[in-house]
């Protein structure tokens, strides 16, 4: 079978000079479909099925320009299986276009480094083993928003296919689709989270992108602030960023962080707050002070960067305090402690979270100190 035949009606204006092939495969390996990508466009522009090795050729012009042989894939199926399965996984790159029309397809294209001790295999694989896909995240689960049947790349309406049949630890994992922008203009943010069926989630390599469709009529500057405080899937453009923002504190257990806008969490951040012996007392105070970077004014002079004082008697919000001088075992004893009640009554957060409260929060936002808290469908009562 060969593509030219469903090429020969389209214009040589589609083609660009290089043309890159997306395959899908069945279980057994065998190759069921090739889409051939304008790299120029990024656009699928043909699409054959295959029910046995064949060719394809590119046709311009009535000429043959490209010919690219299909070939059933095997698959390696063996591995030894460790004592103990360890799963993870990092994120390398994300690439897409950053604005479309309405109503537009685009490309998207992820790349995540497998740093488990197991291979995963692709849905759909015949071995026995881990099968690796990304799954819609915040709400997890849910609809992607740019999911469209047909849509080249998706298993399902919130699962992504690896392009790889196999991926072994150490390796990089790449997963291609397509995706469609809504109708109407607006700035969509989508998460994914690579996921092994049957297995688990991996958290740690959760990201999300956005992508602006049309013309919004808002600044750049507020769209690029609604992005970077939207941390569920949906439209950023809902945020209203001159509501009331509040920092709210879970001391329990939970040791919890949440961001407030109108009482909508909008972010939620693991700490370390007071200590039994040395409690961080409730009640509702307000960031009095900001300084990018405090020491302490007694020994052992702690070293406190994003420091927001909230309380008198010295109480504030900081990132992880280190001493000058000990090599780092201050702070690297201290990351240890996030999500356990160890401070001496300030709330320690992770450098990179105490960045984003600290460009979020502003000198008279509210802070709420409470022993236990209650969110309901991510508003905060109470």
């Amino acid at each position: 079978m060969h593509i030219k035949k469903i090429l020969s009606p389209l214009t040589a204006a589609l083609f660009a000079t290089v043309f890159t092939f997306n395959t899908v495969f069945a279980s057994s390996g065998q190759i069921l479909r090739v889409s051939v990508i304008d790299v120029g466009t990024n656009q699928a522009v043909a699409e054959a099925d295959f029910e046995d090795p064949g060719s394809i050729e590119i046709v311009k012009e009535g000429r043959t320009i490209s010919r690219v042989n299909v070939k059933k894939e095997v698959e390696i199926c063996g591995f030894e299986a460790p004592e103990e399965s360890k799963y993870d996984a990092s994120v390398v790159e994300v690439r897409r276009v950053l604005r479309v029309e309405p109503g537009e397809e685009f490309r998207v294209k992820v790349f995540l480094k497998n740093k488990g001790n197991m291979p995963w295999f692709k849905k759909g694989s015949s071995c026995l083993g881990p099968k690796m896909s990304l799954g819609t995240d915040k709400e997890r689960d849910h609809d992607g928003l740019f999911y469209a049947e047909g849509l080249m790349g998706w298993e399902a309406s919130n699962r992504i296919y690896m392009d790889q049949m196999r991926v072994d630890p150490g390796e990089i994992a790449s997963f291609t689709f397509f995706g469609k922008a809504g109708d109407e203009a607006d700035v969509m943010k989508e998460y994914f989270t690579p996921v092994l069926e049957g297995i688990s989630w991996l958290d740690k390599a959760s990201f999300g992108f956005e992508v602006m469709i049309g013309e919004t009529g808002e600044s750049m500057k507020k769209v690029h602030q609604k992005v970077r405080f939207s941390l569920g899937s949906g439209s950023v453009m809902n945020l209203n960023l001159d509501g009331e923002k509040a920092l709210l504190v879970d001391r329990t257990s939970a040791q919890k962080l949440y961001l407030l806008i109108d009482n909508k969490v909008v972010a939620e951040f693991p700490v370390s707050t007071g200590a039994p012996a040395t409690p961080t007392p409730v009640g509702t105070t307000e960031i009095k002070l900001k300084q990018e970077v405090r020491v302490g004014s007694k020994s052992p002079y702690y070293i406190m960067p994003k420091f927001m004082w909230f309380r008198e008697g010295g109480y504030g919000f900081h990132a992880l305090p280190s001493l000058g001088g000990d090599g780092g075992i201050f702070w690297t004893e201290a990351l240890d402690h996030i999500g356990r009640p160890v401070s001496h009554g300030c709330i320690r957060l992770l450098p990179d979270d105490a960045d984003f409260v600290y460009d979020f929060a502003e000198i008279g936002t509210k802070v709420m100190v409470r022993h236990g808290v209650i969110i309901d469908d991510g508003y905060f009562n109470e």
